[in-house]
């Protein structure tokens, strides 16, 4: 049957599947391969009728493919897996119908490190047969060594699943599609009915505009959509049968109302919208009146996700991201909240979730996570209340030996208030310290979540700083906008002032500090120690951008439309201000030791950053160390290259602010 595991693969599955929940580990360190081995599970959904569980697990032969597992609820042992494809990941998928899922590929392209979809859709029976190449550009013509899919015509266009669409009859999809474009503009989607057993597709309606993400009511129909500038979205409204029209234009109000999902009268929406100060608010937008009702503010950060109650008709909770997260019940009557809200009473200190549901509600996938611990599965019986284990996203990591991400709050020196986390290691401080700027930078931020980089470094004796500094996303509008066109000025001040916090507190020894991070954060690093020679030992910088003028002119990011407005608005245009604040203009005031990581296929933050940084330390006679991966893009993908990595970056560390470093005179010393 096609699709179907091999025999020695399938009795290795079942053992995972059968480990107990919280194995036990006394005595020993998680090794480097401990944290960069991929979770066993992941994106766990039940089929509709509660009869099977199927899971997103990886292929232990090859880090380019994954599979689909299909499990027996009754049993929690595998009944069948679907193979990805040659070097082809399943991105995500969803149950069409209690025997046949939807599938949406994906690839790992040279240039960056995380696989991306390919837009493409395939569908199988939940035994691993019936194969069917729905949608994409390999139409009629899609095999491999793993399948001979039948059906599917060639589109030039990319499709994705609408999340929380209805499937009508068990086998029509809703999905949004997008034709394949050189224009820098985009192009305009459309949403089209798709047959998941042979790929035939109709077209209901085109979007109000290139690049588009449309929103569906319950009945299915299309009644919402935004999009427009990276800072100035814009949003549609229709009614069923008439066209659309634009109901917000941010440029003009000031105020970005973004759609989330319709609540289940199907007249009012849930949108999430921006303030003057603070951060965005979860609010119902009627759609007949116009008018907004409050459901939900945090009292620093943005709302996370909303959670959909048993029968998707309506959400019954928000994640909240105020430091530890939660979650806020919009309805704390509701069943689903109850339910939730009993669950973590027996989880304390860590955030529960109801993920998936059967088409009844009778039951529910239960997800616990925390900052340590990577992810735990339970099938919970809504009826008679009662939760069974199913099985860990990372059962080697025993929570118990990771180490708390402690939420901290901070003044800036021109009093804009920080967020941000403080991961200690064990024994008593002060500490070496990492601090670990996230990339992005902006609309990115650390948040409360287990995180395998920082507990790597915590198990090895360093303090991880991670703040949210001006710019990052999740704080407001306005916390983000107060970054644009502050990389190496006000952004870099509040990292420097979040590492001075933490030597006065305490947390840090003055004396062992390093700053390490990837993409933007390898810029924030190596601008780091220019700025401040004296406070850094040492610094990494990770597929890092050292060139502004580099980045705006080879950057993948200014091929589209969007991405230049975004460059622009961001960065600026001013060519000599770029070179002023990019660390190739400081090599000369650098003390601290320097390793610097790159991809040569790097697109996103290019190879030429690397080559520039390396030229101009050379010429200034300034030692490096560094590591280079030819065929590997913006962040190392394959498992043995993050070893490497890790082995490399942990000696680093261990030489300049760790046991290694003690009593040595390092160049670097304040």
């Amino acid at each position: 049957m096609p699709g179907l595991v091999r025999t020695a693969l399938m009795a290795a599955f079942v053992a995972a599947c059968l480990v107990p929940a919280a194995p036990s580990f006394a005595g020993t360190t998680p090794t480097v391969a401990d944290f960069v081995r991929p979770a066993e599970f992941a994106d766990v959904q039940l089929a509709p009728d509660g009869k099977h569980i199927a899971a997103l697990v990886p292929r232990p032969d090859t880090p380019y493919e994954n599979m689909l597992a299909i499990i027996d609820t009754a049993t929690v042992k595998p009944v069948a897996t679907v193979r990805s494809g040659s070097r082809t990941m399943i991105g995500h998928y969803r149950w069409t119908n209690e025997h046949r899922l939807m599938m949406a590929l994906a690839v790992r392209t040279d240039s960056l490190e995380r696989p991306s979809d390919t837009g493409e859709l395939i569908a199988f029976d939940a035994d691993g047969s019936h194969g069917t190449y729905l949608f994409g550009w390999r139409g009629g013509t899609y095999g491999d060594s793993n399948h001979m899919l039948r059906g599917g015509r060639v589109r030039e266009a990319y499709a994705r699943p609408v999340e929380g669409a209805p499937i009508q009859d068990g086998r029509y999809a809703l999905v949004q599609t997008q034709p394949f474009t050189d224009d820098p503009a985009g192009s305009t989607p459309s949403i089209e009915r798709l047959d998941v057993v042979n790929g035939d597709s109709k077209r209901v309606i085109g979007g109000p505009a290139p690049d588009t993400d449309i929103v569906l009511d319950h009945l299915g129909e299309p009644r919402a959509a935004s999009g427009g500038t990276y800072h100035q979205p814009k949003l549609w409204v229709r009614e069923a049968g008439k066209d659309w029209t634009l109901f917000n234009d941010s440029a003009k109000t000031h105020v970005a109302i973004e759609p989330v999902s319709f609540a289940r009268d199907n007249r009012r929406l849930y949108v999430q919208v921006t303030h003057d100060e603070g951060p965005r608010s979860l609010e119902l937008l009627d759609l007949q009146t116009g008018q907004r009702s409050l459901v939900y503010r945090g009292s620093f950060s943005d709302p996370g996700a909303v959670l959909a109650t048993a029968d998707h008709q309506d959400i019954y909770g928000v994640v909240t991201n105020d430091g530890v997260r939660g979650v806020h019940y919009i309805d704390p009557d509701s069943r689903e909240a109850q339910i939730s809200e009993a669950v973590g009473k027996s989880f304390p200190g860590q955030l529960v979730r109801l993920t998936s549901f059967t088409d009844d509600g009778s039951l529910a996938i239960v997800t616990v996570s925390s900052d340590r611990d990577p992810g735990d599965y339970y099938l919970f019986d809504l009826d008679k209340r009662q939760a069974r284990y199913l099985f860990s996203a990372r059962r080697w990591l025993s929570p118990k030996q990771m180490h708390a991400m402690t939420p901290i709050e901070l003044a800036a020196r021109d009093g804009v208030v920080l967020h941000g986390f403080l991961t200690e290691p064990s024994g008593n401080g002060p500490f070496p310290l990492v601090v670990l700027p996230h990339g992005g930078p902006h609309g990115v931020a650390d948040r409360w979540e287990f995180d395998e980089e920082t507990q790597l470094l915590a198990s090895r004796g360093y303090a991880v700083l991670q703040v949210n500094y001006r710019g990052s996303g999740g704080f407001g509008s306005q916390f983000e906008a107060r970054g644009y066109r502050q990389w190496g000025a006000a952004m870099q001040d509040d990292l420097t002032d979040a590492t001075q916090w933490a030597i006065r507190e305490r947390h840090a020894d003055a004396r062992h500090i390093c700053i390490y991070g990837g993409s933007y954060g390898g810029y924030a690093a190596l601008e780091g120690v220019v700025r401040e020679p004296d406070l850094y030992r040492c610094a990494i910088g990770y597929a890092g951008v050292y060139d502004l003028r580099i980045q705006l002119d080879k950057s993948d990011t200014h091929r589209s439309d969007s991405g230049a407005d975004y460059l622009n608005m961001v960065l600026g245009d001013d060519r000599a201000e770029l070179l002023r604040r990019s660390p190739v203009a400081g090599v000369d005031r650098i003390k601290a030791n320097l390793l610097l990581i790159h991809g040569g296929l790097d697109a996103r933050a290019p190879y030429a950053h690397f080559s520039a940084f390396t030229s101009a330390l050379d010429k200034q006679g300034k030692h490096y160390e560094s590591l280079t991966e030819a065929q590997e893009g913006h962040g190392f993908f394959l498992q043995q290259h993050r070893l490497a990595l890790y082995d490399k970056l942990l000696d680093f560390l261990d030489r300049n602010i760790g046991p290694a470093s003690n009593g040595a005179a390092a160049s670097a010393a304040p």
